[in-house]
């Protein structure tokens, strides 16, 4: 059996965070499709599977899990987000989700009792992502498959946003270059509503938990104002703006830079 232990570099030498559960939905009608196809992709399918989406939130992705087929279950911490997603029962003939009040470090689910986890974009809100990733790992069954999409740090925007320290001003998302702040000073600088990763940082997070990656990636922005914040200039520039990004998103090294959230599909390494 794999012992799973916190790598050295993350727990002892590389700044802290103190992250608090929160987050918000990024189920706009591109994305969504966009995401759940990829989802598929990486899973080999949906149809039949047993599915856990991790930070479900209002439930459309779990939503569409299930309507492509699968077992889908969605797991969320905030009873508001929650009661939204319980709310929104399924078409007549259609099948259902099922939604769980939980905590991902804590999953009320058996050992190897699921075929896909997907974390989208919920690891960087979760306190304590080592064992929301030992949780994963425990609850896939053989042949199972983690997925995680989050943050990427060579992205040179913090989507998210960030607060001035002491002042409570917040940037606007797209601020340029905070980023690329080295955490040391950043943490002087600014209070952090989430984590971001570098794309190494999160691979070793992944083995840290027990995982083995079979798959990296990165995917773009939709530009559909999900932050809430977007400037009129880039709402208008969008549609061409897609079209660059979904070239730039497939040329390897150049989408290490243009796409919002980096990709891994794992699997446990037992």
């Amino acid at each position: 059996m794999t012992r799973l232990t916190r790598d050295p570099e993350l727990s002892q030498r590389a700044p802290r965070l103190q992250i608090a559960i929160a987050g918000g939905d990024t189920a706009q009608s591109r994305n969504l499709q966009k995401r759940v196809a990829l989802v598929e992709r990486l899973a080999a399918g949906l149809a039949g599977k047993r599915v856990l989406d991790c930070g479900c939130g209002a439930g459309a992705y779990t939503r569409a899990y299930a309507e492509r087929g699968a077992h889908a279950i969605g797991v969320e911490y905030s009873l508001d987000k929650l009661r939204q997603a319980r709310g929104h029962g399924p078409a007549p003939g259609e099948p259902g989700p099922t939604f769980l009040h939980a905590d991902v470090s804590q999953l009320p689910l058996r050992a190897r009792s699921i075929d896909v986890v997907v974390f989208n974009e919920v690891l960087e809100h979760v306190p304590d992502e080592h064992t929301a990733l030992v949780e994963a790992s425990r609850v896939l069954a053989p042949g199972g498959v983690l997925i995680v999409l989050s943050p990427n740090r060579l992205y040179p925007f913090e989507t998210h946003g960030v607060s001035l320290k002491h002042l409570g001003t917040k940037l606007p998302a797209h601020t340029p270059l905070i980023p690329y702040v080295p955490l040391p000073l950043g943490l002087h600088l600014f209070d952090y509503w989430a984590r971001n990763y570098w794309p190494w940082q999160l691979r070793r997070q992944l083995r840290a938990a027990g995982l083995t990656i079979h798959h990296t990636s990165f995917i773009t922005q939709t530009l559909e104002n999900i932050s809430g914040t977007q400037p009129r200039l880039l709402a208008a520039a969008a549609p061409t703006l897609r079209i660059v990004l979904g070239v730039l998103e497939r040329v390897p090294g150049v989408n290490a830079f243009v796409s919002v959230s980096q990709v891994i599909a794992a699997h446990p390494a037992r």
